[in-house]
């Protein structure tokens, strides 16, 4: 149920619990009121939720960005060991070439 229902069910519930005798009333209201008070706690709780969800969802993406570019430089590294294990002196390549990734 979202606020506006619950405010518009609430407003008929009090509507109704004003028609009731004083006795009734005033247990009733105290209860409603409570629970007015709840609904706002469980709100707010809802909300703080969703934020740690969406911030969790991007820390999620920045360690599989991260995971990503490691394998790249892993495989990049394993590629250029293998190079010098086949040739006594190290490879004659300009630097940028070591780190393009456009042979994956």
């Amino acid at each position: 149920m979202d606020e506006s229902a619950f405010q518009q069910h609430f407003s008929v519930l009090m509507d109704r619990i004003s028609t009731l005798p004083q006795r009734e009333r005033a247990m009733l209201v105290g209860l409603s009121e409570g629970a007015q008070a709840d609904e706002h706690e469980v709100s707010k709780c809802l909300d703080a939720l969703e934020q740690s969800l969406d911030y969790m969802k991007l820390c999620l993406s920045y360690l599989v960005f991260d995971v990503e570019a490691s394998r790249r430089e892993n495989t990049c590294l394993r590629n250029l060991l293998t190079q010098m294990d086949h040739t006594e002196e190290p490879p004659h390549e300009d630097r940028e070439s070591f780190w393009d990734d456009s042979s994956d």
